[in-house]
């Protein structure tokens, strides 16, 4: 049950950091007209990414129950770390490729193969 309950507590924390992404965007890209638009799509994209992984912890927070199997334990404790880290990488690379690179670059990528994993 501590699992769960963590889970659901990291995704309200993701689902508060989407929230501040989205004032981020808001507040320091305000014309819209003004900025490249494949540069707008890939900060949406990771701002949506964001919420992805917030709802797909509160889930979890909701289902999760440990298996029986000790390989399946295992495996469920695997699964949920890399979604941890996941989400600990997708904040860091919305913040990384949004106002260091301004582009695109693995970060998020490797975030969103971790959240799919």
């Amino acid at each position: 049950m501590k699992f769960a309950r963590f889970h659901l507590f990291y995704g309200l924390l993701l689902f508060v950091a989407f929230l501040v992404t989205g004032q981020f965007m808001r507040r320091d890209f305000p014309d819209k007209s003004l900025i490249d638009q494949e540069f707008r799509m890939l900060m949406r994209s990771r701002h949506i990414y964001i919420l992805l992984i917030s709802i797909s912890h509160m889930l979890l927070g909701l289902y999760f129950q440990p298996a029986d199997n000790r390989l399946r334990r295992y495996l469920q404790y695997a699964g949920s770390t890399l979604l941890t880290l996941a989400g600990i990488m997708m904040v860091y690379a919305f913040v990384f490729e949004t106002y260091t690179v301004r582009g695109f670059s693995s970060a998020s990528r490797n975030a969103l193969y971790a959240a799919l994993w």
